[in-house]
């Protein structure tokens, strides 16, 4: 735990790992190394937050499960000052950094890391990035392989289509 109260004005440098971390949505991150810097800033703190981890998680076209390497920096201003946390963003020194609410004097530094990971998640990951996805009709894995299904040949006409071939037109010269 970090006690934002007894923060000296050099600030707080902790190093930390963790094996495995569950994440929502049932990813998992594993092998996390992590770096903190709290540094007290007049009334508020200033947290920059660096690590590395590999998440498991599924491929959101393919649904292959596979690992994706993550890097996290994150610098931002807490604070419980509730101008400046509407303002969303405050200037320090030459940065422009965001502001977020800490309520707590206390921040659990697991909790923090996994926040600040759990914001880097793409929403929807990829095992690469031309992933093909499955077949709509039988589910195979198009980036193994072609299936019979062709379903390019089995979709209905749109509606355009569907449109111009009602109309009799006499195009003869």
């Amino acid at each position: 735990m970090i006690d934002l109260t007894k923060l000296t004005p050099e600030g707080l440098r902790l190093e930390g790992s963790t094996e495995r971390l569950e994440l929502d949505g049932g990813s998992a991150l594993r092998d996390l190394r992590w770096q903190i810097f709290a540094m007290p800033s007049d009334k508020d703190v200033f947290l920059d937050i660096k690590g590395e981890a590999v998440m498991e998680c599924t491929c959101s076209r393919c649904l292959d499960p596979f690992d994706l390497p993550l890097k996290l920096e994150s610098q931002f201003l807490g604070s419980k000052d509730a101008d400046l946390v509407a303002r969303g963003s405050h200037v320090l020194g030459s940065q422009d950094l965001d502001v977020v609410y800490l309520p707590e004097s206390e921040l659990d530094e697991e909790d923090l890391v996994k926040d600040q990971f759990q914001l880097q998640v793409p929403m929807n990951p990829l095992c690469k990035e031309d992933c093909q996805g499955l077949c709509p009709l039988c589910g195979k894995n198009w980036n193994k392989g072609p299936c019979g299904c062709r379903p390019e040949l089995n979709r209905e006409p749109s509606a355009l289509a569907q449109a111009l071939s009602r109309l009799k037109l006499d195009l003869e010269p």
